[in-house]
């Protein structure tokens, strides 16, 4: 457990630290990438140029890879948890909803890598993912009423983006603030229409498309395929979810734009 262990004690303090200084969304997503990407990498080194995988659990050493790998990826879901509980600002809680299962299922690609039952233990794992974000759309997310002129929304202290989740309508504190128009857009976001099954059917499907690095030679070439998949996974997700929907309010939907294209900080999520 050598490689569980290192992957541990590198990836949760580096992630803490950049956590800090980048804010929660940075923070899930390289303990989510770095845990189980570290124990994958040292894993490999420990059983040497003829790794392969195994269709045996007979105590291989090709198994016990894969599990420490599989274990990294859970222990780095559950820091995630902990950390993201009830604290999250909207601008990290949407980027995270963006980012998760694409790096969930490199992650278990890699483990699936060492041997394939991880693969169908690794889907039953975003299964419950995927499960727990729709049966409360808004956990983790630290918000309060807006204001009473603004409308029936949720914001918080100085966040910019904002989006309509599960029937509720967040905004982040900032643009309440600065957005000339902001009443009008909480009013035009609770006229949006919701994603059709189709789409939501289809962003999930996206959001699997790192599964597919376990296919490849293990080495660099999975390492480097699996991150650009997860990439280009997040990148498609978020314009399946933020483009080409019907606005009811296509102004103030430009305005809003242009507006955080001006003041946004870091965002990950294409707008």
């Amino acid at each position: 457990m050598i490689a569980l262990a290192m992957g541990v004690i590198v990836g949760i303090p580096v992630a803490f630290i950049l956590g800090k200084l980048l804010g929660k969304a940075s923070e899930a997503l390289i303990a989510i990438t770095g845990v189980p990407l570290i124990t994958y990498t040292l894993a490999l080194q420990e059983l040497g140029p003829f790794a392969g995988p195994n269709v045996s659990i007979e105590s291989s050493p090709e198994f016990t890879a894969g599990t420490e790998t599989f274990l990294g990826l859970i222990i780095a879901l559950t820091y995630v948890e902990l950390r993201t509980r009830k604290g999250l600002r909207i601008d990290d809680f949407i980027q995270i909803s963006f980012i998760s299962l694409p790096y969930i299922s490199l992650g278990v690609a890699l483990a699936s890598q060492f041997w394939r039952g991880f693969l169908a233990v690794g889907i039953a794992l975003i299964g419950i993912v995927v499960a727990l974000s729709m049966k409360n759309p808004l956990r983790g997310l630290n918000v309060k009423p807006c204001p009473q002129e603004i409308g029936d929304c949720l914001t918080d202290e100085d966040s910019l983006m904002g989006a309509v989740i599960g029937g509720a309508v967040i905004v982040g504190g900032r643009t309440l603030r600065e957005f000339p128009k902001a009443r009008e857009l909480v009013e035009c976001m609770k006229r949006a229409g919701k994603p059709s099954s189709l789409r939501k059917a289809t962003g999930l499907l996206v959001s699997l498309l790192p599964l597919l690095a376990v296919l490849l030679p293990p080495g660099d070439i999975t390492v480097i395929a699996g991150l650009a998949a997860a990439y280009i996974s997040t990148l498609i997700g978020a314009a399946l979810v933020t483009k080409g929907q019907p606005a009811p309010c296509p102004g103030v939907a430009r305005e809003y734009r242009e507006f955080l294209r001006k003041r946004k900080r870091k965002i990950d999520v294409a707008v």
